[in-house]
């Protein structure tokens, strides 16, 4: 299986639910998981792009498995992931990630 089909699977359980609400129950948490932990790198620009858009809403967690998410989105350049978060939901895993780059293009070299 190829990050293109791993990203299809993803994208079929839809985002993640915040952990506070009762949609975590029946959300097929490890499952989710588990195929991340599958993909390759390299990621493409788009990969990334729908691996943002996976993440739960703005402000919320999922068991932290957001992280997975923005560690997965972040292989691919910082260039490259500037260019697509404009294109991005609004979700917690773009907070993150915005966040990440403004310090990354904001520290001293």
């Amino acid at each position: 299986m190829d990050n293109t089909d791993i990203i299809t699977q993803l994208q079929e359980f839809g985002p993640l639910p915040d952990d506070r609400t009762s949609a975590i129950d029946s959300y097929p948490l490890q499952e989710f998981d588990a195929l991340l932990q599958q993909l390759t790198e390299p990621l493409e620009p788009r990969h990334s792009l729908a691996l943002i858009n996976l993440g739960p809403p703005r402000d919320a967690s999922t068991f932290e498995v957001e992280w997975s998410l923005i560690h997965a989105a972040e292989n691919i350049s910082a260039d490259e992931l500037q260019k697509i978060l404009p294109y991005a939901d609004n979700t917690e895993v773009k907070r993150i990630i915005e966040i990440r780059l403004n310090n990354y293009y904001n520290s001293p070299k």
